[in-house]
């Protein structure tokens, strides 16, 4: 089995995924993609195992993940040797500076993310502001200039 990570996602992950409107199987499927990624969003897992865990033929698991590819949560080239890779604004970080360092790397490829309802949910306030709240406690990557701001999750339509 796969070492778990937890890491750290881009703020508006959670409220934007509510856009998405996915299938009961299609949101099964995102979660175990989700809890199996290693940090950047490289996940290495096949059909077959994730029909197995879901108790799914492989048929049921690659619609779902042909339905993921359309948001563009995963790679719309698809899976290849077992390999599925989760778009770069929805993958795991080691910490909220590794995350944006990656994000701003020329190198890193982001694919359109296309829901069906073209909004973004956003947040009024951030209640964590006036906490405790550490967003890279381990202290990693140093964090980017102030001018480079995190990449906004925009959707094309």
């Amino acid at each position: 089995m796969t070492e778990r990570i937890s890491g750290v996602r881009h703020p508006d992950f959670f409220e934007t995924m509510a856009d998405a409107e996915l299938t009961k199987t299609g949101t099964k499927v995102w979660n175990i993609l989700q809890s199996r990624q290693e940090y950047t969003g490289t996940v290495r897992i096949r059909q077959k195992d994730i029909a197995e865990r879901l108790g799914l033929t492989e048929s049921t698991v690659s619609r779902a993940l042909d339905e993921l590819k359309d948001r563009g949560l995963v790679h719309p080239q698809g899976a290849k040797r077992g390999i599925i890779l989760i778009n770069p604004l929805f993958a795991a970080y080691e910490s909220i500076a590794h995350m944006a360092n990656h994000l701003a790397d020329p190198d890193t490829y982001v694919w359109p993310v296309t829901f069906p309802t073209k909004t973004i949910r956003t947040r009024g306030s951030d209640s964590r502001s006036g906490t405790g709240f550490d967003p890279d406690p381990d202290g990693g990557e140093e964090l980017p200039l102030p001018e480079e701001e995190l990449p906004m999750l925009r959707l094309v339509g």
